[in-house]
């Protein structure tokens, strides 16, 4: 009797963890952007394949090698990177939504267990990725397979490329976790998004831009070089993130570290989210709220609307925020230290070859001013980014933005308000980091056996197109904000354009140089990028646009007018859908 009630208990138990799976699902699911990254997990592993085999040369004697195995490969793991970011996005989204519209104590009053109703929220993300994304890499696979045996390749054999794709489906789910622990551990959208892309997909370059002898292997310790080892099989070609090098882990043991390091990390947030106080987190949304509501009241009946007061309204509800505060003082930081970190190893007598004459160290005293100056530009273009999108979406985040525009019925006014308090913000931290940044560098290169001064013009040129970059990256930032109208959606779609396409694009290169495909790669260089656009050409440096193998490659003045264009067309196109879209 008691057997038999210790069962009927056990599978009561099972039938409930079910529910709450199941429930969890449903959540997430009925959420549209889960379901877009589906759509876009399927199909892009497709694409990504095709661009790779489609004009793979035909075998005809014994001019070509005839095995199609690294083609093969190389179509499978070419798009590893960007679906794992999209799993990452799928299990932020699991946890964080909950936060954003303030249901996740509605849940727990439904799940007391905590834990229970984390770990049912990590199975769907988990499942879901890993079905797209074994689904679209079959796909791939097999797309690939057949266009290389037509052609009179031979291929590895089956059970090597289920492997691979075996391989890829882990990355993405290990991701997921990544991105719903992220998620946990931050409880909002925004941090949750910034601490990811900073660790994921701008850490390493950083890194290794810093550079050290301890630096290839800790990165190897970090997620995405995990995921290239785990995914890279010979005779293919890695796929690392630009500006990195390829690991040197077996696919064993970069899935161990990719693993353990999910587990571990999903640990965390697992016992921290048991004994946090959800209160505390809805009350402080709350608070904000309450914030932002004052500022929305600047504008007395006596007083009139008028656009200086909808600007003030926006700096408050701006700086209310912690996430402004924190950002503009890590992106100044930033430039700093990596300043510092630059000028420090970088010595004259180990660069230029001997004999050193006047020219050559002129030249390279330009080339070293310039890169110690504007070099941090690329970590603290993200955060500038960031800042943007954080300032447009903080409204649609805590739900004022009804009464904001019910208070302000003018919504090109909120737009240009928004847009201008993150340009004003953004361009005063950048012009003091840059400064400083020049300031510390300046006499550590005079130690090192670089004639550089502070009144050399190189410096205030790179200091002022720097600040000019910032302030363009941070409209566009605003812009993919307003359009997004979601903090995680907007800085996923950040770091797709800053990062992931350059990452995609260079990893392309090899493929499509001189082929009809070359424009996908040329549509990378296209790309936004604020520390490109605040460097200066030497005017002693010819500069043709297109490369070897007619590689795009625009000049740094045409990369400050590009930036402008992304900045223009994003804050149009916000313009157009803010005023036609409900809220």
């Amino acid at each position: 009797m008691s057997s038999a009630v210790a069962r009927g208990v056990e599978t009561k138990r099972l039938t409930q963890a079910w529910g709450v799976v199941r429930s969890e699902s449903v959540k997430l699911w009925s959420l549209r952007a889960p379901r877009l990254i589906v759509v876009l997990m399927f199909l892009l592993p497709v694409v990504l394949a095709t661009v790779r085999v489609l004009f793979v040369p035909l075998v005809v004697g014994t001019d070509l090698d005839a095995d199609g195995t690294s083609a093969l490969f190389e179509s499978i793991s070419v798009s590893a990177l960007p679906l794992a970011v999209l799993s990452a996005t799928l299990g932020l989204i699991a946890i964080t939504s909950e936060y954003t519209d303030d249901s996740l104590a509605a849940s727990l009053a439904a799940v007391p267990s905590r834990v229970s109703l984390l770990l049912a929220k990590t199975l769907p993300a988990m499942g879901l990725s890993a079905l797209t994304v074994a689904a679209g890499t079959a796909v791939a696979g097999w797309m690939s397979s057949i266009t290389l045996t037509s052609r009179g390749y031979t291929l590895a054999s089956l059970d090597r490329s289920a492997e691979l794709l075996l391989s890829v489906v882990a990355g993405a789910a290990c991701f997921a976790v990544l991105g719903l622990a992220f998620g946990a551990l931050a409880r909002s959208a925004v941090s949750a998004s910034i601490v990811f892309v900073g660790i994921i997909l701008l850490m390493p370059s950083t890194l290794f831009y810093l550079g050290g002898n301890w630096v290839p292997r800790f990165v190897e310790l970090l997620p995405a070089s995990a995921l290239q080892a785990l995914t890279t099989r010979s005779p293919a070609e890695p796929f690392v993130l630009e500006g990195t090098s390829a690991s040197e882990l077996e696919p064993l043991t970069g899935f161990a570290v990719l693993a353990s390091g999910s587990v571990l990390l999903l640990a965390a947030a697992v016992a921290i989210f048991v004994r946090r106080s959800v209160h505390l987190e809805v009350s402080r949304i709350g608070r904000q709220s309450r914030v932002s509501r004052r500022a929305m009241g600047v504008e007395s009946s006596a007083r009139g609307l008028n656009f200086m007061g909808v600007v003030r309204s926006e700096g408050l509800k701006a700086f209310s925020l912690p996430s402004s505060r924190w950002l503009l003082a890590l992106s100044a930081g930033s430039m700093v230290f990596m300043a510092w970190r630059w000028a420090g190893t970088r010595n004259a007598a180990d660069i230029l070859v001997a004999p050193i004459t006047a020219w050559d160290l002129a030249a390279q005293t330009f080339y070293e001013q310039m890169t110690a100056i504007t070099g941090g530009l690329a970590l603290s273009q993200f955060l500038i980014a960031a800042l943007g999108a954080a300032i447009a979406t903080s409204d649609f985040a805590t739900g004022n933005i009804r009464p904001a525009l019910s208070a302000i019925p003018l919504r090109g006014w909120v737009l240009a308000a928004k847009t201008g308090v993150a340009v004003t913000s953004a361009m005063t931290a950048g012009a003091i980091g840059l400064l400083l940044a020049a300031i510390v560098a300046t006499p550590i290169q005079q130690d090192q056996g670089f004639p550089a001064t502070l009144s050399a013009s190189i410096v205030w040129i790179s200091i002022g197109k720097g600040t000019i970059a910032l302030g363009l990256v941070a409209a566009l930032g605003c812009g993919v904000g307003m359009i997004a109208r979601s903090p995680s959606g907007a800085l996923f779609a950040l770091a797709t354009i800053f990062v992931v396409v350059s990452t995609l694009t260079s990893q392309m290169e090899r493929v499509t140089v001189d082929t009809p495909l070359v424009w996908l790669t040329n549509i990378g260089r296209i790309f936004p990028s604020g520390r490109e656009a605040a460097e200066t050409l030497d005017p002693n440096i010819d500069w043709p646009w297109f490369q070897f193998g007619n590689i795009l490659q625009p000049p740094p003045g045409a990369q400050m007018a590009v930036l402008f264009l992304w900045a223009a067309g994003s804050l149009a196109s916000a313009w157009v859908l803010f005023r036609r879209r409900g809220v």
